[in-house]
């Protein structure tokens, strides 16, 4: 169902906007966080967000705790509903770790994952590991998001950092690359014990990498200020992760000016941090 030629409602009041786009898409993707809900619960929010959600992460391990018959409950639920479930980085760190990255590859198309996220945000991956292990899952043939950043509170991400990650990810088939915010999105990668992003890093990113390669990220940003934030730094479609259930509408809301925070932002356009700050 594409809400967003829903003949019921005026397409002004629809996206304000005007300039959401429907699924499929490159841009505008939310990535939603699963924590653990139960499979009647993850139906029913499927029933009435599935155009509002691109991805869906199984967060931490989550994964293995599930009964097999309900994780597979899940994986063809979301496939259904045109959204991509796969597990999160954490997971493939574990495997990794414990020298069962194979054997974990082979278990994710036993289950019928087409996705996987590669991260190294707990443990440690030279340049040229990273590369080879992207280069594989997508030999594999599984979609890739690689993680940039680490997990520990405390860590900060650094310009350049992320600049050499993204281009040589992406080089590697990465569809993806995710900025660490970790669920709470506080005191890690690009954001303060407050919660609030380095502006300063933003407006270099916005200036030293390209629209068609920034589209590539995804910002993890659990928090309402943030997702205003990123919003108004780099438009609408701005691609967010790690969002937590019971903020599907209300992000949508944001992206198309349905909400106060973002109805007179200038349609497709984005404020300077000066406007941001103010």
């Amino acid at each position: 169902m594409n809400i967003l030629n829903t003949p019921l409602w005026n397409s002004l009041l629809l996206d304000p906007s005007q300039t959401r786009e429907a699924k499929p898409r490159n841009t505008g993707m939310t990535m939603l966080i699963d924590k653990g809900i139960g499979p009647l619960v993850f139906e029913e929010i499927l029933s009435y967000a599935t155009p509002y959600i691109d991805f869906i992460k199984l967060g931490f391990g989550t994964a293995v705790l599930y009964p097999v018959e309900t994780l597979k409950q899940k994986i063809a639920l979301a496939k259904a509903a045109g959204i991509t479930l796969y597990p999160g980085g954490t997971f493939f760190e574990i495997a990794y770790l414990n020298g069962l990255f194979s054997e974990y590859l082979v278990s994710l198309e036993e289950f019928g994952f087409s996705c996987l996220e590669i991260s190294d945000g707990t443990i440690s991956l030279s340049v040229g590991e990273r590369r080879r292990i992207i280069k594989e899952c997508r030999q594999r043939g599984f979609t890739v998001l690689a993680e940039c950043g680490k997990k520990a509170s405390g860590s900060h991400l650094t310009i350049d950092e992320l600049e050499r990650t993204l281009y040589s990810d992406i080089d590697c088939g990465a569809s993806y690359v995710i900025v660490e915010g970790r669920e709470s999105g506080a005191n890690v990668g690009i954001y303060n014990s407050e919660g609030e992003p380095d502006y300063e890093f933003l407006t270099a990113i916005r200036r030293i990498i390209g629209p068609e390669v920034r589209d590539r990220l995804i910002w993890e940003a659990p928090q309402k200020n943030q997702q205003i934030d990123f919003i108004h730094f780099f438009g609408r479609n701005v691609n967010l992760g790690n969002i937590q259930t019971d903020d599907i509408y209300p992000l949508e809301c944001l992206r198309r000016g349905l909400r106060s925070d973002t109805l007179l932002m200038p349609s497709g356009n984005s404020t300077s941090k000066s406007a941001l700050s103010s």
